[in-house]
């Protein structure tokens, strides 16, 4: 990606002299590249609105400048907050020379996560590229991009039990806008759906676990912002049981697939 400085002197030369040709000759850039600046932006004035609404261009990611509109024009709150949800549970970012990669890890057997792991990206970032990586029992939904520790502030050095995980007000009001979907994805990175047999009956339940207690506190919040009740099963472990709470369930988010 072009600087600031860049993308406006190729303005100021194409308002000066109105040649893609000679502005990349003079400026030793790419003729696609001031073709194409010259289409996004069309004038210096042009770049200077646009970076008031999109700062990527100086050095911060426009992702989260759209994810922080309350209004959500571009629809991506839902989607991110799924992928929140998968990435506090099973996510982590590594620094790869001059770009972040985002890694999601996901059990082979759930090949309906997988893809909504990956669909949620690509409504985020449509023009990179996600791809799947095997390891060793599980599947990696891996996608490159300079700006994840942006859009995932929850990043840091360590792992995440050891670190706090508290969601900056942005985050928090996606996540109440979509908290079903939140859940989901929580659910979906370190939850599951078991049989508990008592007395030779069986009562089925759902179970989050997580060694952070501030990522499962993020769990039992939005599952009571849903109306759901849950205990704890034991230090790490938290269930909802009520059979209201698990017909609820199995009918929005269901068994994992």
């Amino acid at each position: 990606m072009r600087t600031y400085e860049e993308y406006k002197e190729i303005l100021t030369l194409w308002e000066r002299y109105g040649n893609k040709k000679k502005i990349s000759q003079m400026t030793r850039i790419p003729r696609a590249t001031v073709r194409d600046c010259i289409s996004k932006f069309g004038s210096v004035q042009g770049l200077e609105e646009h970076s008031l609404r999109n700062v990527e261009i100086n050095g911060e990611s426009s992702l989260v400048v759209a994810l922080k509109d309350q209004n959500d024009p571009e629809n991506l709150h839902q989607a991110y907050s799924y992928l929140l949800g998968m990435y506090l549970g099973d996510g982590c970012i590594s620094k790869m020379n001059r770009v972040h990669r985002l890694r999601v890890a996901l059990d082979k057997k759930y090949p309906g996560i997988m893809d909504r792991c990956q669909e949620a990206i690509e409504i985020l970032l449509p023009n990179n590229q996600v791809g799947r990586v095997s390891a060793p029992g599980c599947i990696h939904v891996s996608c490159y991009y300079k700006f994840w520790p942006q859009v995932f502030p929850q990043d840091g050095d360590g792992v995440k039990h050891e670190r706090r995980i508290i969601l900056e007000d942005w985050q928090q009001y996606i996540v109440d806008q979509y908290p079903l979907e939140f859940l989901t994805g929580l659910y979906h990175s370190d939850g599951s759906r078991s049989q508990n047999i008592v007395n030779g009956k069986n009562y089925p339940r759902y179970t989050f676990g997580n060694v952070s207690d501030d990522i499962r506190k993020l769990f039992t919040d939005t599952a009571e912002k849903l109306g759901l009740s849950w205990t704890t099963a034991n230090a790490h472990n938290v269930a909802i049981s009520r059979r209201e709470d698990v017909a609820w369930l199995d009918e929005h988010i269901g068994k994992k697939a």
